[in-house]
């Protein structure tokens, strides 16, 4: 059914895998369509009590395809606007969300993984908000989930320096819900989730209405200012020097154009 991802449900819980292994699971366009589908799918599906999000391979998600960059209208107020209706769709799900952080959240895939209600990580898992590595502001409502986990003061920090976020930081933070060998990365999320899928379905559902409808009223508000801006970061001479320098492998020559 899905391109771009694997959606399986098994004993109440749906595990939502990120499936582009050979790009680091970096979103396409496509691939944020799809998860936004799945998670919608997960709301619907009365089989589902919980749900685990992760990535295939060695990491969660590198973000947004840099090469895709290099595409005129790949960084746009359109495309904008489908990343924040993604992480929209997690915090509007009625399941809880678990993210397993394995390996690196990036870009994107940090958005994503800060709207999840719950993330697990290892020493050797990564948080890396690397918008402003290209030049760019930031999508998927990243600022703005990061702002209500962290705190203004260290969001600026995190957005503005683009610093990894290794496992043991990201937990004495409060980005990580639970910080585990990395053995036992994939057993303690499962446990996780099996405690969740035991609650109340009605009350957990209720909870998380409550938490979108006050604490996350003015989104969609956001969604809009968001993408404006990523627009306009998008179309700057520094955000083409960034990807240019990404790809060559070499440090950028910011110029303030």
């Amino acid at each position: 059914m899905y391109k771009t991802l694997i959606y399986e449900v098994t004993d109440g819980i749906a595990t939502i895998t990120l499936n582009r292994p050979e790009a680091g699971n970096a979103f396409s366009i496509d691939a944020f369509r799809e998860t936004t589908e799945v998670f919608e799918e997960c709301d619907r599906d009365e089989r589902v009590k919980a749900v685990i999000i992760t990535g295939s391979g060695k990491n969660f998600s590198a973000g947004g395809d840099v090469k895709a960059m290099q595409t005129k209208g790949y960084i746009s107020y359109e495309n904008a606007i489908i990343t924040s209706g993604m992480s929209g769709a997690v915090k509007k799900c009625s399941k809880p969300v678990v993210a397993m952080i394995n390996g690196t959240a990036a870009g994107a895939g940090f958005g994503l993984a800060l709207a999840c209600d719950f993330r697990i990580m290892s020493e050797k898992s990564s948080l890396i908000s690397a918008f402003i590595g290209v030049g760019l502001t930031g999508d998927t409502g990243s600022l703005y989930h990061l702002y209500h986990i962290v705190g203004l003061s260290k969001t600026l920090e995190l957005m503005m320096l683009g610093t990894p976020i290794k496992g043991e930081s990201a937990y004495t933070l409060g980005l990580a819900t639970k910080l585990v060998p990395e053995d036992q990365l994939q057993i303690a999320t499962k446990e996780f989730a099996e405690k969740l899928k035991e609650k109340a379905p009605l009350t957990v559902a209720l909870q998380k209405k409550l938490i979108y409808d006050h604490f996350y009223k003015d989104y969609d508000e956001y969604r809009e200012l968001e993408a404006r801006v990523f627009d306009d970061s998008g179309n700057t001479k520094d955000h083409l020097e960034a990807v240019m320098a990404f790809l060559s492998k070499r440090k950028p020559v910011f110029k303030g154009l």
